[in-house]
């Protein structure tokens, strides 16, 4: 599993329902309990341009998107995508 349970859970907030969650993390396309951050990979730009649009269109809405529930935290620390080794604070 790519990030810990004491990562996802510190750190990543993966129960978290607001938006202090990680716009970075992403499940396994093939093990929905393995979670990845994807800060270091390509896919980081692609999460940035939907999270700005997002933005975006909430502003003209006048909502805020703190209170949506959509996960917006940058708080993944940034491990490339190793899909048989945990990462984590808890990892050495």
């Amino acid at each position: 599993m790519p990030l810990s349970l004491r990562q996802l859970q510190d750190v990543c907030l993966i129960y978290a329902n607001d938006s202090r969650k990680c716009r970075y993390l992403a499940q396994d396309d093939t093990n929905s309990s393995v979670w990845y951050c994807l800060k270091k990979s390509s896919k980081k730009s692609e999460v940035d341009d939907e999270t700005n649009d997002y933005l975006r269109d909430l502003k003209k809405k006048g909502v805020d998107p703190r209170k949506q529930g959509t996960p917006l935290g940058d708080n993944c620390d940034g491990y490339p995508i190793l899909r048989y080794i945990k990462q984590g604070y808890d990892q050495k």
